[in-house]
């Protein structure tokens, strides 16, 4: 490995939080002993990481030999404009704005770089980005690493440094990231389809419910006193059906949804696990998808379990949200697997369904009378339906789990004996090669 080959370590961060503190996206360049690091402030910044085209270094903007058409319009640095007297010059009531700075020095995604991230998050789009600018300016590499995998080799609780550690460690110990690829993109597309759908979802509701209150407005206070004669409820669906508004928000609804079992289909996993499923269609099976992202995430099944919510806490309580407790569970993970474990109750005769309804009968069979504690009554029918779900939902949780996993692994096993047939097949050309200088030398 050449000394002078680049890691990348990036420590990727929502731009500014909720309160507006400024989180940009840590990169630490490591190339040999130096390193040096930057900050890519938003995400147009990321972008010209990304295409190398990073601005690393300004000079003074000359309006002699500098022609603006050969700096990138977001990349050069304004002032206003002074006159003699050093007063703000203003045209038509508006201050007259002059170039400044000029990038002088460039940096971003090379040829030869290796570039380290953590699997999962906020990352997600720019991982995307990366791995396929990778294979465009081959040979070139980006890999990530399980996060609970760097917990336990991160030096010090500060993660200040975690992109400087990261190109440490792809460095050092490489067999600890894993490659991102076509199937980790596809995965990442899903997440985004499915996060577009939600929101069309969401503008066509927010759209309904603002003709609603309107019409409604409109009935009562009309001045005319010109009650409708019909139902309302007849008169809104009139309404929306021909509302422009709304019609539009509900095309845009259903072309997202397109896209999205789109996405779904197209993955290995779907395929493999979700579609063999009873009443497990696209859309259900992207609401489990998109927030696992990579089950190597997870190295246990009990990791999983409690990313969604399923684990058996301490007391021997299913989780739920409780005065003076913290929800540290994935709420969209465990509504897709509520909204599954209500298919299994529809289909009682599928797999699931029948495992269901088995808790169902043990459960009664240890509980068989209602009892009462502290004023409310427990094992009731409805309580031990509850019951089986969640605990029909932990063992499906295991079972994905398992399954995903083991998709995975024999997937990597797949790429790795296609790694060692093509090292193979490459041998005997060097023999063949070795063996032909020999016989020059001889001659």
């Amino acid at each position: 490995m050449s000394s002078t080959q680049r890691f990348i370590g990036i420590r990727h961060r929502v731009k500014r939080t909720a309160e507006g503190e400024a989180r940009p996206t840590m990169v630490a360049i490591k190339e040999g002993d130096q390193v040096k690091t930057f900050k890519l402030e938003d995400e147009q910044a990321e972008l010209d990481f990304l295409l190398n085209r990073f601005p690393v270094a300004y000079r003074n903007y000359n309006p002699e030999t500098d022609d603006l058409a050969d700096f990138y319009p977001h990349q050069v640095k304004w002032t206003k404009k002074k006159g003699p007297d050093g007063e703000i010059v203003k045209e038509n009531g508006k201050t007259v704005m002059v170039p400044h700075k000029v990038p002088s020095a460039y940096d971003g995604f090379k040829v030869g770089d290796t570039i380290a991230m953590i699997l999962g998050g906020s990352g997600d789009r720019f991982a995307a980005a990366l791995s396929r600018r990778a294979e465009e300016i081959s040979p070139a590499r980006v890999m990530r690493i399980p996060s609970f995998v760097f917990k336990g080799l991160r030096t010090g609780d500060d993660k200040d440094q975690d992109q400087v550690q990261l190109a440490e460690l792809v460095q050092a110990r490489s067999e600890l990231f894993q490659l991102v690829g076509p199937r980790d993109r596809e995965l990442i597309c899903v997440k985004e389809t499915l996060f577009a759908r939600r929101d069309a979802q969401k503008a066509r509701i927010g759209c309904e419910q603002r003709l609603r209150q309107r019409f409604i407005g409109q009935v009562f206070l009309e001045p005319g006193g010109r009650y409708p004669e019909g139902n309302i409820e007849d008169d809104y669906d009139r309404l929306k059906a021909n509302d422009v508004v709304l019609l539009a928000l509900l095309k845009e609804e259903q072309n997202r949804e397109k896209e999205l079992r789109s996405a779904v289909r197209a993955l290995e996993v779907w395929d493999e696990i979700f579609e063999p499923l009873t009443g497990c269609g696209e859309v259900l099976a992207a609401g489990l998808i998109a927030p696992i992202g990579d089950i190597r995430r997870f190295g246990t099944k009990h990791q999983l379990k409690a990313f969604c919510g399923v684990h058996v806490q301490s007391d021997g309580r299913f989780p739920r949200k409780r005065s003076g407790s913290v929800a540290n569970w994935n709420p969209r993970a465990r509504q897709a697997l509520y909204l599954l474990a209500d298919q299994f109750n529809r289909r009682p005769d599928s797999d699931w369904g029948l495992k269901l309804r088995d808790y169902k009968v043990k459960l009664r069979e240890k509980h068989p009378e209602v009892e009462e504690v502290n004023g409310k009554k427990r094992y009731t029918d409805g309580h031990i339906h509850k019951m089986a779900i969640w605990r029909t939902l932990t063992k499906f949780v295991e079972w994905l789990w398992r399954e995903w996993t083991r998709l995975e692994n024999r997937h990597q096993a797949k790429i790795s004996q296609l790694a060692e047939d093509q090292a193979e097949a490459d041998q005997p050309a060097e023999t063949d090669q070795a063996d032909g200088d020999e016989v020059k030398d001889a001659a």
